[in-house]
C-alpha cells in the first residue's frame, strides 16, 4: 500500500504545475509574435498586380477598356505586402495629358512612375511598371431621345379594370453613350412593377433598367395607373343605316340591338343610350347577295369596356 501511494506521488511531480504551464504558453506566444513581427518588418522584392482606375477623363469621352491591370516590381515591408493583396489593389492613371484625337492612342506609363509612386506606402519603392505602355481605346458620347416603356405585372381584384393605358412621366429621356451603340438601341424600358389585389389606382417611381455602356439623363420615372370598380350595363341602341342613297327605303330586323357593356361604377348611372352610336353599312350589300348587315359601335363613352353585341348583324329588306 505504501509502494502504491509513493508511485503516485512520483507520477504528481512528473506533471507541470498551472504555473509552469503558463510560463510554457506565454514563452510560446511571446517567441512566435517575435517571429512573426521581424517576418513583416523585413523588406521583400515582390511583383504585385493592380487594377486600374483612369482619371481626368475629359468631358465626352468613355475609355472603352475599363478592365486594364498593371504588374508591378515593388520592394516592400512583409505588412504592407499583405496590404496591398488583401485590400488596396488599384492605382490611378492620370490621363490629364493624353492625346485623344485618335480613337487609339498609347500612354506612356513610365512617364508616371513618380505619381504610382506616391499613391504606395512610405516603406515601399517602385522598381519596375509592366506594361511601360498602355493601348487606349476610347469614344465620343453621343445622345439621343429614347421612348419609356414600362413593365408591370399587376393582378386585379375580381371586379375591378385599369380605366387607361399606363402614364409614364416622362415618356422619354435623354441617353448617352457611343454613337455605335445608341444606334442599336430604339427604346428603354423599366424594371418590372409587381402587385397583387389591386382595387386602387397606383403612382409609382422605378428605377430604369440598365443598359451596358449607357448613361441616363434621368434614371428615374413615375408610372400612374388609374384603376376602377367596374359593372355591367344593358341597353338597347337603334340601328343608324349609313350611305343609303336617296329615295331607296331599307327596313333592318330588328331596328335595335342590344349591347351589354363594362362602365365604371362610379359613371355608370349616367351612360345612357345617346352615349353610342351602332351603324349599318348600305354600301355593304352587293346587289342583293348579302343577307345580313354587320353592326359597327361608332360611338362610346372613353371609359366603357368589353363591349358585347347581341346580334352583332341584322337582316334587311329593300322596298322599291
Amino acid at each position: 500500500m505504501l509502494k502504491k501511494v509513493e508511485g503516485n506521488i512520483r507520477y504528481k511531480k512528473r506533471l507541470p504545475s498551472k504555473n509552469r504551464l503558463r510560463f510554457f504558453l506565454f514563452f510560446i506566444f511571446i517567441s512566435f509574435s517575435f517571429w512573426i513581427s521581424t517576418k513583416l518588418s523585413n523588406s521583400y522584392k515582390v511583383q504585385q498586380t493592380f487594377n486600374i482606375e483612369w482619371i481626368n477623363i475629359p468631358e465626352g469621352v468613355i475609355i472603352s477598356d475599363n478592365n486594364q491591370k498593371l504588374n508591378v516590381s515593388i520592394k516592400a515591408s512583409g505588412i504592407e505586402i499583405i496590404l496591398y493583396r488583401l485590400f488596396y489593389n488599384i492605382l490611378k492613371i492620370d490621363l490629364n495629358q493624353a492625346d485623344f484625337g485618335r480613337e487609339i492612342f498609347e500612354l506612356n506609363i513610365e512617364n508616371q512612375k513618380f505619381f504610382i509612386q506616391k499613391q504606395l506606402y512610405n516603406n515601399t519603392s517602385l522598381n519596375l511598371v509592366n506594361p511601360s505602355f498602355f493601348k487606349i481605346k476610347f469614344s465620343r458620347l453621343s445622345e439621343k431621345k429614347l421612348p419609356v416603356f414600362p413593365r408591370t405585372k399587376i393582378n386585379l381584384r375580381a371586379g375591378y379594370l385599369i380605366d387607361t393605358n399606363i402614364i409614364t412621366k416622362p415618356d422619354c429621356v435623354i441617353v448617352r453613350g457611343p454613337k455605335i451603340l445608341l444606334d442599336s438601341i430604339f427604346f428603354t424600358e423599366t424594371v418590372t412593377y409587381y402587385e397583387e389585389d389591386v382595387f386602387k389606382s397606383i403612382s409609382q417611381k422605378l428605377s430604369l433598367k440598365p443598359i451596358k455602356g449607357v448613361y441616363f439623363s434621368n434614371g428615374m420615372v413615375n408610372i400612374e395607373l388609374s384603376v376602377s370598380r367596374y359593372s355591367e350595363k344593358e341597353l338597347n341602341i337603334p340601328i343608324e343605316l349609313i350611305n343609303k342613297p336617296q329615295g331607296v327605303k331599307v327596313k333592318l330586323f330588328p331596328p335595335k340591338s342590344k349591347i351589354r357593356a363594362t362602365i365604371p361604377m362610379e359613371i355608370i348611372g349616367t351612360v345612357g343610350v345617346s352615349d353610342f352610336r351602332l351603324i349599318a353599312d348600305y354600301d355593304n350589300i352587293l346587289d342583293g347577295q348579302t343577307q345580313k348587315l354587320e353592326l359597327l359601335i361608332q360611338k362610346k363613352p372613353a371609359r366603357v369596356k368589353q363591349i358585347i353585341l347581341e346580334p352583332k348583324e341584322v337582316n334587311y329588306l329593300i322596298k322599291k
